[in-house]
Order: structure tokens, then sequence, then C-alpha cells
């Protein structure tokens, strides 16, 4: 059985496997495969290299739930239309952060605009934005607040944030001032896996009618629709997916 990436298709030779030892009861250790062309990260029951003969089909982790190669948040993540996430914290903040298919589409970002420590927005304005060479996608807050931290890691290195868009690379946090009425308006637990969903088939429509791309049975999309297939149109991509909830005047003024 050949362990080609689900993710960004690299061929079985690209997978490292990495050992999780198992509980202290004795029973099996588990591994990991890991993607080392896109950084995808895989469970298995055990060791394919030790037990000879073919590997057993990997699996996303607990909580990642996948549709058209594109994963969900976890269960526990709050998503708004413009697919960003929120996750609370114990301390009362909020992690703000932006999911798996707008990586999918955009690709690995070149820089990131994020909002600095002391800011004040709200929910479904305009306060980050991804860059990527001379193309700039704007993304709508999540949840009204104040910012109180920005993550250094992945100002430092933006492809943290394709590599691992609901983990380490998440963006900033926020002191929620209106958390209650903001997170009614967010999807959660199993309406993020069927919200991913939706909206992985209506991208893949936009692809059929655009470029006259059709998946095979049990494909899955890229890791840079936009890379692959420019003639999309950037703007577009970003006014249709992102932008859902900008009004008429955000938009004429080109964010």
């Amino acid at each position: 059985m050949r362990l080609d990436c689900k993710n960004c298709g690299a061929m079985a030779g690209h997978w490292l496997v990495c050992e999780v030892p198992g509980p202290k009861n004795g029973t099996q250790s588990e591994y990991k495969c890991v993607c080392q062309k896109c950084g995808a990260v895989w469970r298995v029951d055990h060791h394919p290299l030790k037990e000879g003969g073919p590997a057993p089909e990997p699996h996303p982790e607990p909580g990642m739930v996948e549709a058209l190669g594109v994963q969900a948040p976890p269960e526990d993540y709050y998503l708004h239309r413009g697919h960003a996430w929120v996750a609370l914290e114990e301390s009362g903040e909020v992690r703000v952060g932006l999911d798996d298919f707008s990586q999918k589409i955009l690709g690995p970002a070149d820089a990131l605009r994020l909002p600095e420590v002391g800011a004040v927005f709200f929910q479904d304005h305009i306060c980050m934005a991804l860059i990527k060479k001379e193309h700039k996608a704007s993304f709508e807050a999540p949840v009204d607040g104040l910012v109180t931290a920005v993550n250094p890691e992945v100002c430092q290195n933006p492809r943290l944030l394709h590599r691992d868009p609901y983990g380490e690379g998440w963006l900033f946090k926020v002191k929620p001032t209106n958390l209650r009425q903001n997170l009614a308006s967010l999807s959660s637990k199993e309406n993020n896996e069927a919200w991913i969903a939706k909206e992985s088939w209506r991208l893949l429509n936009l692809m059929e009618t655009t470029v006259g791309l059709t998946l095979p049975s049990g494909g899955a999309l890229v890791g840079d629709v936009y890379g692959h297939f420019p003639q999309l149109g950037w703007r577009r991509l970003v006014k249709e997916f992102f932008l859902t909830n900008v009004t008429r005047n955000w938009k004429k003024k080109g964010l």
C-alpha cells in the first residue's frame, strides 16, 4: 500500500516515522508519520518499518476531521465564516488563528500583518492580513476584544502558519469584551466539520467551472490552490471565501 501524503501528495519516501510511547499499562507504542515535505502528521497503530509487509493506512490524529484533504479545526475550537478560529484559554483570553482551508487556498505566506498589542477591534472587521509576493489577503476578526499578545514565532517564520495552523501557527491572543454574543455567531464542534466540507466542495466547484479541474475519487486539494491555478484570481478567492461579512465600504478601500 502506498503511503502518499494526503495533504500535499508527496510520495511515500517523504514520510518520517516517529515513536509515540504507549500508556504505562504496557500496551504497544503508537507512531506518528510526519511528511517531511509539508509537515502533515498522521498516526498509525504500529511501526510500519519494523513490522514488514504492507504498512497500515495513516489516519488523522483525534479531533482532526478532513474533507477533500482539508482539516477541520479541533472540536473545542470556534470557527468564523471568514476562516479565522478562536480557542478559549483558562486565563479568560482567546487564541486566534487561521484555519487549514485558508492555507490550502493561499499557500505559505511570505509575511503576516497582525494587530499590535493593545489594539482593539470588533467581530467581522478586518484585523489581519497574509502577504504573498505582491498579493494581500485580509481577514475578519472572529471576536470583539483587546489584543494582549502576538505569537513571535509565527512573526519570524510565517510559514509556520501553513504547517501547523491549529497549533504552533496560532497568531495572537485577545481579551474578549463580548464573548458570549460573539461565540453565538461562530461554528463549533460537529458544525466545523460540516462547514469545512461545504467550503471545500464550493472551492472544488469553482475550480471545475474556472479551470476544468475534477478531482478523482478520494482525491484531495493541493496545498497551494492559487499557486497551482492563478487563473482563479487572488482577489476573487479572497472576496469569495474570506471577506464574506465585510461591508461594501470596507471593500472599496481595497482591503
